[in-house]
């Protein structure tokens, strides 16, 4: 098979489980060396033992220190950086009424300020190797809902960030996109007080409302991502490619 990323080096954060791995794992399949990032080790670990080509660095990104490890170990280990997947994330689920302050500096700690601390750092390396930059946001940036305002407020911030780096880069030769995802099925949806009964007709409610009848894969986003860091997309820039089974084109 051919390694359309062979040589080339990758950081993905938030890559122990769900979206995350699921990219890791496709970019290391076609080639890619990629460093992963979390908090929890052992899902890291278990991400990490599916593929040679993935290693893990423990940490939390919204720490500097922890950023600025992760770019020393990409200079020491690999001494260039090609592709910087900003996916890790946080979906608090309340009403304003209920929203407290500390909920929206852990909320944009992570979704906004991380990403765009994430993306300083990387960026010399960044535009050495006239790489790519990928963001992950959400269907909810365009499409809202009820209980979700930090968490589509951030997205909506990401999106924005993307559309104005992708203006400022495209003269370095970098290029900036974004994948909107819309229902997608990670352990998310495990964490939920729920019945098992009550669970399946939530997410059942969830499907009816998609065109496609269905909650996606985490595959189903890696495999947009991996085109879109790739030379197959070498004239997409600045772009926010909606994965969400239809859901955003209401």
């Amino acid at each position: 098979m051919e390694e359309k990323f062979e040589n080339k080096v990758a950081v993905v954060t938030g890559g122990g489980s769900g979206i995350g791995r699921a990219i890791a794992e496709k970019l290391a399949k076609e080639g890619a060396n990629v460093i992963i990032v979390g908090r929890t080790e052992a899902s890291l670990k278990e991400t990490a033992e599916a593929d040679k080509k993935i290693t893990y660095l423990v940490g939390d990104i919204t720490k500097n220190e922890t950023i600025e490890q992760i770019i020393k170990t990409v200079q020491d280990k690999f001494g260039r950086l090609d592709i910087l997947v900003n996916n890790a994330g946080w979906c608090p689920v309340q009403p304003i009424t209920e929203v407290t302050i500390a909920d929206y500096d852990k909320a944009f700690s992570l979704d906004v300020r991380a990403l765009v601390n994430m993306t300083i750092h990387a960026l010399p390396l960044i535009r050495e190797a006239k790489g790519n930059i990928l963001n992950i946001s959400s269907v909810g940036a365009t499409h809202r809902a009820k209980n979700l305002s930090m968490y589509v407020g951030a997205k909506a911030a990401v999106e924005n960030f993307t559309r104005v780096w992708a203006l400022e880069l495209a003269e370095d030769g970098v290029r900036v996109n974004a994948i909107a995802p819309g229902a997608i099925r990670t352990n998310i949806w495990n964490v939920t007080d729920l019945s098992p009964e009550e669970a399946k007709k939530h997410e059942e409610g969830i499907a009816a409302t998609i065109p496609c009848g269905r909650f996606g894969a985490p595959e189903e986003i890696a495999n947009v991502a991996a085109f879109l860091v790739s030379d197959e997309a070498s004239y997409v820039s600045g772009a926010i490619y909606a994965v969400d089974g239809g859901q955003g084109a209401a």
